[in-house]
């Protein structure tokens, strides 16, 4: 019998986000719907300098909405969103795959 280690990775849903109506574009935005991330989300967003500017590229990409309309949103999405993002990214280095210094 093999003693094999067994990781189980569960789905994360989507993530409603709602707040006070900001008009865009000619239509009222009242919510908006986050998707799981990606790899490839994330490596972009990594990117894109400061926290900030991760964070709103990142809802950019798993919201589908243009930058343009993130720019109107408050601040406080800001920080509903990024919760929800940090259940995708790594605790730790080791964690991501980095090897611990050498001694």
């Amino acid at each position: 019998m093999d003693d094999l280690d067994e990781d189980l990775i569960e789905e994360i849903p989507p993530r409603v986000i709602r707040f006070p109506p900001v008009e865009y574009n000619g239509t009222t935005v009242a919510d908006i719907t986050l998707q799981p991330l990606t790899i490839e989300m994330i490596m972009a967003a990594q990117k894109q300098g400061n926290e900030i500017a991760q964070a709103t590229h990142l809802i950019q990409r798993s919201a589908g909405i243009p930058p343009q309309l993130v720019a109107k949103l408050s601040p406080k999405v800001l920080e509903v969103a990024s919760r929800y993002f940090a259940r995708f990214l790594p605790v730790d280095p080791p964690a991501a795959g980095a090897l611990p210094p050498r001694a």
